[in-house]
């Protein structure tokens, strides 16, 4: 009689499962931010931000640029055409990103185009700290 050995192979398979079902966990349970790309500094708060945000947002950094929709095309605070893309889109709402060391000119002269612009709610975005 010949005596045949068996050759073990390994199922790779359930591996591959496990795998795959820990990259839909982790993709799943982990939370994605987006990336700020004109790096400012905002104010710290006592109170948390609300976390339904216009879809307008205004950004003003120390300088006194200012962008819109976290997009990168610089908008000066006395061109038309700043104040054209908020007469064309018509916001009721809008929110506002300051860095904490911008000047408080160029807070209160975007405050009164918003509200020449009869803008109903401003939402200034703070980080939460704890005390």
């Amino acid at each position: 009689m010949s005596t045949k050995k068996k050759i073990k192979q390994i199922n790779l398979i359930p591996l591959i499962n496990i795998i795959f079902l820990m990259l839909i966990f982790f993709m799943l349970a982990g939370t994605i931010t987006k990336i700020d790309p004109h790096k400012i500094n905002i104010p710290e708060s006592i109170i948390k931000n609300d976390p339904l945000t216009p879809f307008l947002t205004i950004i003003v950094k120390k300088n006194g640029e200012v962008f819109i929709d976290s997009q990168n095309r610089k908008k000066e605070l006395k061109k038309s055409n700043y104040l054209e893309i908020i007469r064309a889109r018509k916001p009721s709402e809008i929110s506002l990103k300051i860095d904490a060391e911008t000047p408080s000119e160029y807070f209160l002269k975007v405050l009164k185009i918003l509200e020449t612009e009869k803008i109903k709610k401003v939402v200034v975005e703070t980080n939460y700290v704890k005390k």
